[in-house]
């Protein structure tokens, strides 16, 4: 059965980066690689809407949330954090390295106006869940047409 994946423009940018990294480290060495995987990052996010409310899930294994700021100005919400290595292994006994490490940050347009006191966050196996309920001006109302 093969699974259906939408197209991400910028997963597929990342491709390209780390094809590009790849063969400055084949012709210049390893040490703009490390860089690389030290630096920016994005982590995946999905975003959907269920019962009134928006749902935002990404994906930050190994963050603790302490270490995450989530912030909302002007319908834009801003989630950043930092990946650190934990482990002191040299470079030259790793036979692949491809998770990154480093700062994120990600802005996210809101797609409606959400209750500023009623958002909650929640960090669970790796799982960053914020839930945004929509303002009520945002909630479709239905009106009633009367015959004259």
């Amino acid at each position: 059965m093969t699974e259906l994946r939408r197209w991400d423009p910028w997963r597929e940018l990342s491709r390209v980066q780390d094809d590009l990294s790849n063969m400055f480290e084949r012709t210049f060495g390893s040490e703009r690689r490390e860089r690389l995987m030290l630096s920016h990052w994005m982590p995946d996010v999905d975003i959907y809407e269920k019962d009134n409310k928006i749902y935002i899930r990404m994906d930050i294994s190994e963050i603790k949330p302490e270490d995450i700021d989530i912030s909302i100005v002007d319908n834009t919400m801003k989630i950043k954090g930092e990946r650190k290595m934990t482990e002191e292994v040299k470079e030259e006994n790793y036979y692949r390295m491809e998770r990154r490490y480093g700062s994120f940050e990600r802005m996210i347009e809101l797609p409606v106006s959400v209750k500023m006191d009623d958002i909650e966050a929640t960090y669970k196996n790796g799982v960053l869940q914020v839930e945004l309920p929509k303002a009520e001006e945002a909630k479709a109302k239905e009106i009633k047409i009367k015959a004259a």
